[in-house]
């Protein structure tokens, strides 16, 4: 099996995915019986001229994590996101994907609970990149640096990127 690579590149479709943003945020306060205390557009969609795969990032903050339930699930299934069941920790991941034959996704949805570390670090990260231009910079070049990776690994290299950022 060949190893999918991120598709990257410049964002400048910023209003494109701003509204495709807009209707999956009006989807999700429609739609999960249990509570959604937010929502945000996160990643490289959001921002202007930043390196990103076309995939929209969108984290949603509910008040308790384990509250998400089975009809809630059914509910996004029926809406075509599904539930990645990988060992995230502290948080639930779904994709809406444009094919099922080579799992390209369109939209992903990172569910996590309000006033944990977790909600604090994807909304710091976010906002680092959006005010810095300097630092979104240096995201870009690491991002490129990782084209090369699988999927997999160029998440798990994202994810170290990050943390080191927040623990500056």
């Amino acid at each position: 099996m060949i190893k999918q690579r991120p598709v990257i590149t410049v964002n400048y479709q910023l209003e494109q995915y701003k509204t495709l943003y807009l209707e999956i945020e009006e989807l999700l306060f429609n739609l999960l019986d249990t509570p959604v205390s937010a929502v945000h557009h996160i990643g490289g969609t959001a921002i202007h001229n930043a390196m990103t795969s076309p995939i929209i990032d969108v984290l949603v903050i509910v008040p308790n994590l384990h509250a998400m339930t089975t009809l809630d699930e059914k509910r996004l299934n029926n809406s075509g996101f599904y539930r990645l069941h990988h060992p995230y920790k502290k948080k639930c991941v779904f994709s809406q994907f444009t094919d099922f034959k080579s799992l390209d996704e369109q939209c992903r949805l990172h569910i996590v609970e309000a006033e944990s570390e977790k909600s604090e670090r994807y909304l710091t990260a976010q906002r680092l990149l959006s005010e810095d231009a300097v630092l979104l910079s240096q995201f870009n070049d690491f991002k490129v640096q990782l084209a090369s990776l699988s999927k997999k690994d160029y998440e798990e290299q994202k994810s170290i990127w990050f943390s080191s950022l927040i623990a500056k």
